[in-house]
């Protein structure tokens, strides 16, 4: 049950019991209010009976005209009818009400209204004295405890909200609490289906993603640093072996090649970190995705030339997206360029497109050797690397499909790496359309 139809029907029951409660109220104050008027009219009956038997019509109407209009009663027979000829006490609406013939008792009519009704005794022929409660005269409880009954319903009410509403709330700020200071194991564990247990379960995901993220950074920490040490490590032998040599021609070109090494570490490194960051934006443009994957696959036969390795793109209808061509370009060129290193000599990589209802799907298959299954997931995170060494012919530094992940992602995409049935490695590139 949701928060809001809890705290609704929490002020409905309020309104409920309050109205039962003054209703029950009235009715208490409404019987004593009865029975008060019953006494009375029974000991007015015994005086109408003195009364009448010392004057049976001159002082009897004379003792009731002297009461009080409110409180006067009304001199009938059984059926209603007044025993003085000229009776202007009678109210014809209370006559109506009445249910003949007349006896001793409680009458209760519509809307409220209460008939007294009390036998004069030792009266014939028979005689009754009839009085009519209206309803606010049965109501006459004092205004301090109906105000005292509301107050202690509605505090009994808002206590029992309160209690629960803040004690679910204090597990998930003590939860809070433990977070902020550095228990990433804290989590909370609330039953039910309202908007706090919904609050409670958002709080255990970011928990967890916060935890995640930690332990991403943890490894992208160390793995730096050991990406870092192998070329640095080898950059200072060069350097040394230069100092020590008159020729350094031969050592020259070994500085070259490891400065590119640490030049191309670092670029992408900034570059997965930019994305990552979350502050990154994304420069998008009307790019025309056919155009750009031919010119990606253009280069990319220049590079698979030295394996007699053949990059075809199949033809596919020109389609333009809003994306970041810069962002998106190398997402693809880092597949393709994955997928030449790992294909045998004299093979193809192949490059198709789909579209299909909301997306659109690039497609880069390769003739390799595939990928074990449970790397397949690991392989769009950084410095993952499937062969068993980490040296660098197995590879380059397992940031390229990290960045292209992050790619697409960041327009809303994914990218999926899949085993192919006849051997090697398929990707897939959706992008939104």
């Amino acid at each position: 049950m949701s928060l809001f139809v809890r705290i609704f029907l929490f002020f409905w029951l309020t309104a409920a019991l309050l109205a039962a409660s003054f209703f029950v109220l009235g009715r208490l104050s409404g019987g004593q209010v009865i029975e008060r008027n019953h006494e009375i009219l029974k000991a007015q009956a015994v005086t109408v009976t003195a009364l009448w038997q010392q004057d049976s019509h001159r002082a009897t109407r004379h003792w009731l005209f002297q009461l009080p209009g409110r409180d006067r009663p009304m001199l009938l027979d059984t059926q209603g009818r007044s025993p003085f000829p000229m009776h202007t006490n009678i109210s014809k609406e209370v006559i109506k009400r009445l249910n003949y013939p007349l006896e001793s008792g409680i009458q209760r009519h519509r809307h409220g209204y209460v008939s007294l009704i009390e036998a004069v005794p030792d009266v014939q022929p028979p005689l009754f004295l009839v009085r009519q409660l209206e309803p606010s005269q049965l109501h006459r409880m004092p205004i301090w405890l109906w105000l005292v009954a509301a107050l202690l319903i509605i505090s009994l009410i808002s206590y029992l909200l309160a209690h629960f509403l803040s004690r679910r709330i204090r597990h998930l700020r003590h939860a809070v609490q433990r977070l902020s200071d550095g228990d990433l194991s804290s989590r909370v564990s609330l039953s039910g289906h309202d908007e706090v247990s919904e609050l409670a379960t958002d709080f255990n995901q970011m928990a967890d993603r916060i935890n995640d993220m930690l332990d991403s950074q943890r490894r992208l920490v160390s793995d730096v640093s050991h990406e870092l040490r192998s070329p640095l490590a080898r950059l200072r032998i060069a350097l040394e072996l230069a100092q020590r040599s008159d020729d350094t021609s031969t050592a020259l070109p070994r500085i070259e090649k490891e400065a590119d090494e640490l030049e191309n570490l670092v670029t992408e490194l900034l570059s997965l970190a930019r994305i990552e960051s979350g502050q990154f934006q994304l420069e998008k443009q009307d790019t025309d995705i056919n155009e750009l994957l031919q010119k990606i696959v253009h280069d990319a036969n220049f590079e698979g030339e030295a394996k007699h390795c053949e990059v075809r793109l199949e033809s596919s209808e020109a389609i333009t997206l809003s994306v970041d061509p810069v962002l998106i370009r190398a997402a693809i060129e880092n597949v393709v360029r994955n997928a030449i290193h790992y294909s045998p000599e004299h093979s193809t990589v192949q490059v198709s497109t789909q579209q299909s209802a909301g997306k659109f799907t690039i497609t880069v298959e390769d003739s390799g050797a595939g990928v074990p299954e449970q790397s397949l997931t690991l392989l769009f995170k950084p410095f993952t690397r499937v062969a068993e060494a980490r040296d660098r012919s197995s590879g380059g530094f397992g940031l390229g499909l990290a960045i292209t992940g992050k790619s697409l992602a960041a327009h809303g995409g994914e990218a999926i790496a899949e085993n192919r049935e006849k051997g090697g490695l398929r990707v897939i590139l959706n992008l939104p359309l």
